[in-house]
């Protein structure tokens, strides 16, 4: 064996001995990683539909009816799983889509506000990422514990081009009508990133599509191949799809297109999001019980993740990772990936009382439970 397929394998083994927790990793259906490895995978297609180089051009490569049959099919899917008029399936990453979306849609000086990094707010829209690179200007959102604060928000004055929702610590919905009816000149731009398989399948913000445009990764909380998607209103489909070529990619992965392809007709009929939601209702309440220190008491959480309240999380991160236990090193905790492992709520008091021995620093009592817990698990 080469040390290149060694390490695929101790990967493997090792994905296959912990109890997965991180909220921004899931796992995938076995049709959609069969997919990634497609013929898909080693090819190219590129409609420019122009006068390339004084050519007539459609697409840049011969042989690609079934790529962009591929491309239609899987917007089609996007469209139908969001409701909404518009789908791009091309950006290669969620930060991509992010840049796409901005790039397409602000221009330099404009001003932008956005969730704060103290509130779980997403790095990238903090100089010096994409402000300093696109050349706007961010401003925090007021918040009240957890929650935007409504109030301030709707006394903040100035010209703002957009209003970007969502974080990296997604625990509550958005007032929606609020935020559009306190900004109607304003862009309203949702981060999806760590809520989109819930938003797809319909069990976490109902009224979604309130916001202009909606965009995020497909491996977080959905659970898809590694990269980004948008969707949003039919008047900015020109403006957001005819920019992102030799901007920010060229080639976007025909392989990743069928594999999320595959996992958009999986949420179609699997019932994960409501899965997902009473899973973390029920492990909450287990560490509740068990007095486990969880942040934003006592609501917690109304989507599929939860911070635990530690103040050296990255310690404790390390010290549950010896005990098969993984949680990131910010204490986020969410049930994606074990939802799509299998696990149902009847199992959520035994993944309690793992992170409770895990914490407790109960190392092999905490082991003890991880076996009996991946024993019961799947791969979808």
């Amino acid at each position: 064996m080469s040390r290149v397929s060694e390490i695929i394998s101790k990967q493997e083994n090792f994905r296959r001995s912990v109890l997965p927790l991180q909220p921004s990793e899931n796992t995938i259906p076995r049709q959609a990683l069969k997919a990634l490895s497609s013929d898909f995978e080693q090819r190219y297609s590129l409609v420019i539909d122009s006068d390339y180089r004084n050519l007539d051009v459609h697409n840049a490569y011969a042989g690609t009816k079934h790529s962009e049959a591929l491309v239609e099919e899987v917007e089609r899917l996007a469209r139908k799983a969001f409701k909404s008029e518009f789908a791009d399936v091309r950006p290669i990453a969620g930060h991509l889509a992010a840049m796409q979306v901005l790039g397409s849609l602000l221009k330099k000086g404009d001003r932008f506000l956005y969730v704060p990094l103290s509130k779980g707010g997403y790095d990238g829209y903090t100089p010096p990422f994409l402000p300093t690179l696109l050349g706007v200007d961010g401003t925090e959102i007021p918040m009240k514990g957890w929650k935007i604060d409504y109030g301030k928000l709707e006394r903040m004055k100035g010209n703002y081009r957009a209003i970007i929702l969502g974080a990296s610590l997604f625990l509550h919905p958005y007032d929606m009508k609020r935020i559009k009816e306190s900004f109607p000149n304003s862009l309203i731009l949702y981060d999806a990133s760590h809520v989109l398989g819930l938003l797809a399948t319909g069990t976490f913000q109902e009224d979604f599509n309130v916001a202009d445009v909606i965009y995020g990764s497909t491996h977080k909380n959905f659970p898809g191949p590694q990269g980004g998607l948008i969707v949003g209103s039919k008047d900015l489909e020109k403006k957001i799809k005819s920019s992102p070529i030799w901007n920010y990619y060229d080639n976007f992965h025909l392989s990743r297109i069928a594999a999320l392809g595959i996992s958009l007709e999986y949420l179609s009929r699997s019932g994960y999001g409501k899965k997902c939601l009473e899973n973390r209702r029920l492990l909450v309440a287990s560490l509740n019980d068990r007095k486990i220190r969880l942040a934003n008491q006592p609501e917690v959480s109304e989507s599929a993740m939860f911070l635990l309240d530690y103040e050296n999380s990255p310690e404790v991160s390390r010290k549950l990772e010896t005990a098969n236990i993984l949680v990131d090193s910010v204490g986020r905790v969410g049930t994606n990936e074990v939802t799509m492992r299998g696990l149902l709520p009847k199992h959520m008091n035994l993944v309690g009382e793992a992170l409770e021995e895990g914490l407790k620093s109960n190392i092999l009592n905490a082991k003890k439970v991880v076996k009996n817990i991946i024993s019961e698990m799947i791969w979808p």
